[in-house]
């Protein structure tokens, strides 16, 4: 897929296609906390993503906001192929921020996501403490809103 070459700010995009977005990431996307490690310390990344059985769908976010657009085959060839589009860390605070007043469903997600973002480029050597004790309790609160199911 082609890089998009042109990415808009949150501030050029009106309030309908703001809304359109929180519409579709409240029915089609994903806000989480992705979690690792590295060297042995725990590691967690704010992401997001929209997947959706039209490519149309991804290319347009691709080009609203950079990110990465992947397609994949299902095994069972009664399924349509499947199209995402996803972005980490600050762009992904951006898409939020610029929906957020129009999120329903994941609006408990978007404000936690927010939260998590407020520890993004904080332009020091090394995350302070605090900071590595809120991420992780906005990961454990981000993982029990994502949970499927009734419990």
């Amino acid at each position: 897929m082609p890089e998009p070459e042109e990415k808009r700010s949150n501030q050029t995009l009106e309030p309908g296609y703001r809304g359109y977005i929180a519409g579709v990431l409240d029915c089609d996307g994903a806000i989480w906390i992705a979690s690792g490690k590295y060297k042995g310390a725990p590691k967690y990344a704010l992401r997001i993503s929209v997947s959706n059985t039209r490519p149309d769908l991804v290319y347009w976010f691709s080009e609203q906001f950079g990110g990465k657009p992947h397609s994949y085959k299902p095994k069972n060839p009664k399924h349509k192929e499947q199209f995402t589009w996803s972005c980490t860390g600050t762009r992904a605070r951006d898409v939020i921020s610029c929906c957020l007043p129009y999120l329903v469903i994941k609006r408990a997600q978007a404000i936690l996501a927010l939260e998590f973002a407020s520890t993004l480029d904080l332009g020091l050597p090394a995350l302070p403490k605090s900071h590595q004790a809120m991420r992780a309790r906005i990961h454990t609160d981000m993982i029990e809103l994502n949970k499927r199911g009734n419990e």
